[in-house]
C-alpha cells in the first residue's frame, strides 16, 4: 500500500520528536507505534527517553510529543519537574500521550495546564489503557493484556492523525482545537503530593544480607533515588512510588509492611469495576480478562515470593 508522505510548505520537512517515560515498556510501545504512524505520513520522526530529551534544544523541533504511564491520577513527578524545567517555547506544537490501568485520571488536564505557562500550544491526546503491576495489588489486574494489537493499531492511526492535525495549524484553521479535558479527577489527584505521599505508603527497606548489590534498581530508578553501596544504603531519596525498584528486584530484597494497602484493595477493586464496566458500555474499553477470577489473597509482592 502506497503511502502519501506529508511534506511541511518551504524547503524542509517538519522535525518531530516523541519523549517518553516508560519503566514496563507499555508506554515505549505506544510511543513506538505513534512514532510509526508520523514516519508513515511524513518520513521523520525521532523517539528518545525523558532523561535524554533534557540535552536536546526542543525549540528546534515544529512538533513535539511528551508521553508517560500515569500515576496515582497525574503525570509521574519526574515528568512533572521535567516539565517545570522547560525554556520558554511560545507558540510551539506538542501532543500528550499516557497509558493507564483503570482511569486515565487529570493527567492531560494537569499537563497541557503546565505546558501552557511554558508557552506551548498542545494540539492532541491519546490514551491507552494498559498493564497495571504494583506490589499490594493482585496480578492479573482488570486491564491486564493491553495494550494489545488493536492498542497498537490505534497509536499507529494517531500518529497519522496528529500530523494532520499540525499541518491546519500551519493552515491557521481554528476548527481543529482538540476536545477541550475535564479537571473532574483533580481532586484525587491533588491528595496525591510529594510531602503527602511518604506518609500514605510505606516506607521501603533493603535487607542487606539479601542484597548481592547487583545494583539493578539503581539501574531502574528514574530520579537515581537508590544507592546500595552507600553507608547506610540511600533508598527513596528522592522517589516517585512507582515501585519498580520493589517489582524487579531479583532477590527480593526490597520491602514493606503492604498490609494496608492489601487490605484496601477489594474495595478500590470495586469503584475499579465500576468505572472500567461504564467504559466498555460506551465502547472505550475491552475486557481482556475475566473481572470474577482477580485473586486478592496473592498480591504481587506474595507471588513473588
Amino acid at each position: 500500500m502506497s503511502t502519501q508522505i506529508w511534506r511541511h510548505p518551504g524547503a524542509n520537512p517538519l522535525k518531530i520528536l516523541i519523549i517518553c517515560f516508560s519503566q514496563t515498556g507499555n508506554t515505549r510501545k505506544i510511543a513506538a507505534c505513534i512514532q510509526q504512524g508520523i514516519l508513515e505520513a511524513t518520513g521523520t520522526c525521532q523517539l528518545c527517553d525523558l532523561k535524554t530529551a533534557t540535552q536536546i534544544d526542543l525549540s528546534a523541533f515544529d512538533l513535539v510529543g511528551l508521553g508517560c504511564p500515569v500515576f496515582y491520577y497525574q503525570e509521574p513527578l519526574n515528568v512533572r519537574d521535567f516539565i517545570s524545567q522547560l525554556p520558554e517555547l511560545r507558540g510551539k506544537k506538542w501532543f500528550l500521550f499516557c497509558t493507564h490501568g483503570t482511569i486515565m485520571g487529570n493527567i492531560f488536564h494537569a499537563m497541557t495546564t503546565q505546558l501552557k505557562n511554558k508557552g506551548v500550544v498542545v494540539i492532541g491526546y491519546h490514551d491507552t489503557y494498559a498493564d497495571v503491576w504494583m506490589p499490594f495489588y493482585p496480578h492479573p489486574h482488570y486491564t491486564t493484556g493491553h495494550p494489545d494489537n488493536q492498542d497498537f493499531k490505534e497509536a499507529q492511526a494517531f500518529g497519522h492523525e496528529i500530523v494532520k492535525r499540525r499541518a491546519c495549524y500551519d493552515a491557521a484553521d481554528t476548527g481543529v482545537q482538540p476536545e477541550a479535558i475535564p479537571d473532574e479527577w483533580a481532586q484525587n489527584a491533588a491528595l496525591f503530593t510529594p510531602q503527602r505521599m511518604p506518609k500514605m505508603f510505606p516506607p521501603l527497606n533493603i535487607d542487606m544480607d539479601t542484597c548481592t548489590q547487583c545494583q539493578l534498581c539503581e539501574a531502574e530508578c528514574p530520579v537515581d533515588g537508590i544507592d546500595v553501596t552507600a553507608s547506610p544504603p540511600r533508598l527513596q531519596t528522592p522517589c516517585i512510588y512507582c515501585w519498580r525498584c520493589v517489582n524487579i528486584c531479583p532477590e527480593k530484597a526490597i520491602q514493606a509492611d503492604w498490609t494496608d494497602l492489601v487490605k484496601m484493595a477489594p474495595k478500590l477493586y470495586e469503584r475499579y469495576r465500576y468505572w472500567l464496566d461504564q467504559a466498555a458500555a460506551a465502547n472505550r474499553f475491552r475486557w481482556l480478562v475475566d473481572p470474577d477470577s482477580i485473586d486478592f489473597t496473592k498480591p504481587y509482592y506474595l507471588q513473588k515470593k
